[in-house]
């Protein structure tokens, strides 16, 4: 078992060896979070701006004025209370995921604040994604290296951020990475030198890219 990275902890003994390993991102990759999220925003008269691939200057008040980074924690936290466990699925997610988990070990990996866990379980079982889940909270870097001392066979990487795509090339630098960017207003904000080896907005390409480099 990892040491304390995540929560709960990574147990590696669970996965099998004599298949890759892929671990996914939750938010912007199965779940459709910024359409949940801008449809919140709205209905408490704030606004998101598209300027950039954040949250912080982007989130604008009913003035259009830009809300000051103190206030953003809390305006997350409430949209996760209220939306983890009836946000939809980004298109194609389930059926993708489920065959490729015929191939694959999979772990769902998320930033979703600890306190939202158990939601975001829910959400998954609700939508018999029945995967290993775990809660992690800034780069991914460290934690998927740490994976990847314990866990021999091949190992995946998919995000929809760019910084946490960067943070796990520069930690291991045998994990294979997918940045998928479904959402057609984020794919357009992309301006961050390239350090995917992979780039996909649709979950077929990226049952493309896994399966045909894996040799299926």
């Amino acid at each position: 078992m990892l040491p304390h990275t995540t929560y709960p902890d990574i147990d590696i003994s669970l996965l099998n060896n004599n298949k890759p390993l892929l671990v996914c991102d939750a938010d912007e990759v199965i779940f459709d979070f910024m359409t949940s999220f801008e449809s919140y925003l709205n209905s408490q008269n704030l606004f998101f701006s598209w300027n950039s691939y954040a949250l912080e200057g982007n989130l604008l008040d009913k003035n259009k004025k830009e809300i000051h980074k103190d206030f953003i924690k809390e305006i997350i936290n409430d949209f996760f209370k209220v939306n983890t466990v009836t946000m939809n699925l980004m298109n194609g997610a389930k059926k993708s995921i489920k065959k490729l988990s015929s191939t694959f070990n999979i772990i769902v990996l998320s930033n979703i604040p600890c306190n939202f866990y158990n939601d975001r379980l829910k959400a998954l079982k609700k939508n018999n994604l029945n995967f290993p889940f775990y809660s992690n909270k800034g780069p991914k870097g460290k934690v998927m290296k740490k994976i990847a001392l314990e866990f021999k066979n091949n190992i995946w990487f998919i995000d929809d951020s760019p910084f946490q795509i960067k943070s796990v090339q520069l930690a291991e630098k045998r994990i294979k990475t997918i940045l998928f960017v479904g959402n057609s207003k984020l794919e357009k904000l992309i301006q961050h030198r390239r350090h995917w080896d992979f780039f996909s907005n649709k979950w077929k390409k990226n049952e493309e890219i896994l399966l045909n480099l894996e040799h299926i």
